[in-house]
């Protein structure tokens, strides 16, 4: 009798665990669903959406002044009729392969009515919605003509979070990927760099150590900089022959000297930039509805070495263009980022089914330290390293950055600038990177007065 009671006890035991597993599973399954069922719907490895992809019956893809970037003939899906146009907006709108996730992929629940139920369908017929994108393909296809190097442009309206410009460099024609063979394919011009490269963020980064020193009080440094310091044991040094001279926490920021921000770094504490990197957004899984996007990296060692090259955007920092253009938003708008889109409204017919809606993502910095930092910005573009943004059309602010980096054994640049307008009536943000191209000042900047020049004489 007492075995059979032990016995019943470990069923009992046994039928707990395994209700208790149950409720584990239910309760992951139902939290994944919630928190990735968008990304997992619109990968291009999801059965239904390959099951019900009627090329036929496909809504058209639109920019936002109604220009057709991508639209169904028959079986056959045809793109915008603009060669340069056609390739400017390749990353952003994708294709029907998915070898470039875009618009056709993140949208296709839309472009192929698979949100509407079954009486829906019996009501307006099979076909998919017209899909409208926050861009301007007019301003991507100026983009796309005038980047000389391989990279990438992002301009997003930072108080509604519309982007209105997407350009990754090399790209790709996606009226010609049927006619493709494998061996033809090279893959890099797949990857879409706004979003998905990761780059050292170079002299960009001393925003966040800026951010980190006026937050913690630390501003009263003064150095003298003759071009290069030891700093536990490994070189730093300045692109400047001869150094900066003596400078202060705002001369340093305007002339972008290496040694004063790795002086300060060390100054501030690895604790102190870890934390300000992460309200930054670094380290952070980004989960935005529209688009998936590469997680950017800041961390520390305990080395005062390693932690002076991460305070100048080395080390091991890595930041995806758009995240870095989301930071120079962030200063634009008082320290609140927007929350960036690319989906602007959603049509069966005439009938639209969607409210765009501005919506914040956080909070990077106090509304006192953007106000300090938007100073030392328009500084820097009006006597700085920036003054090749310095535009007619609006008041730029921004930051320049050369970002080391080693191909075949040999030191090479690549070109950033990050920076917005500072004017209500354009509220513009960018960021330019420019591959191997060189400084940031010489190549990345004046790129990005440009595009902004443009944007403004198109309406924005």
């Amino acid at each position: 009798m007492k075995k059979k009671n032990a016995m019943n006890k470990h069923m009992q035991g046994m039928l707990a665990i395994f209700i208790a597993m149950f409720v584990a599973l239910g309760s992951y399954l139902t939290y994944s669903m919630v928190t990735y069922g968008d990304e997992w719907f619109s990968t291009s490895y999801n059965p239904r959406i390959s099951a019900a992809r009627n090329i036929a019956d496909a809504g058209s893809i639109y920019d936002r002044n109604g220009t057709r970037l991508a639209w169904s003939e028959g079986d056959k899906r045809q793109y915008a009729e603009d060669g340069d146009m056609r390739r400017a907006v390749s990353h952003i709108v994708g294709d029907v392969h998915g070898k470039s996730l875009g618009a056709e992929n993140y949208f296709a629940k839309y472009l192929y009515g698979m949100d509407k139920g079954i009486l829906d369908k019996l009501e307006t017929g099979s076909r998919g919605a017209d899909v409208y994108l926050t861009i301007d393909a007019e301003l991507c296809r100026y983009i796309y003509n005038n980047m000389e190097y391989n990279g990438a442009v992002v301009v997003m309206n930072y108080q509604t979070g519309e982007i209105l410009a997407s350009v990754s460099a090399p790209t790709f024609d996606p009226s010609t990927l049927g006619e493709i063979t494998p061996e033809d394919e090279e893959g890099s011009e797949y990857l879409n760099r706004v979003t998905q490269g990761r780059y050292p963020p170079g002299s960009t980064m001393k925003i966040l150590t800026t951010a980190a020193a006026l937050e913690s009080g630390v501003t009263g440094m003064e150095i003298d900089c003759s071009g290069s310091a030891v700093i536990g044991g490994q070189k730093v040094t300045c692109p400047t022959d001869g150094g900066h001279g003596h400078v202060d926490f705002t001369s340093a920021f305007e002339r972008s000297c290496n040694i004063y921000y790795a002086y300060l770094s060390v100054e501030l504490g690895g604790s102190n930039m870890l934390a300000t990197a992460n309200q930054f957004g670094y380290n952070y899984e980004f989960k935005f509805p529209d688009f998936n996007m590469l997680k950017s990296n800041f961390e520390v060692s305990g080395e005062s070495g390693d932690l002076a090259w991460a305070g100048i955007g080395q080390y091991t920092d890595l930041v995806t263009p758009m995240h870095n253009m989301l930071v120079s938003a962030g200063v634009a708008n008082g320290g609140t980022v927007a929350q960036p889109n690319t989906l602007l409204d959603v049509r069966y017919g005439t009938s639209s089914i969607y409210d765009y809606s501005t919506a914040q993502f956080r909070s990077i910095m106090s509304a006192g330290t953007a106000s300090t930092l938007a100073g030392l910005m328009r500084g820097t573009v009006d006597h700085g390293t920036a003054t090749s943004a310095d535009i007619d059309a609006t008041t730029m602010n921004g930051k320049t950055g050369t970002a080391e980096f080693v191909e075949n054994g040999q030191v090479k640049n690549h070109s950033w600038f990050v920076g917005y307008s500072q004017d209500a009536s354009h509220p513009l943000a960018i960021a330019v990177i420019l591959e191997g191209a060189g400084y940031g000042s010489r190549y990345a900047t004046p790129l990005a007065g440009q595009v902004i020049s443009k944007a403004v004489e198109l309406g924005y």
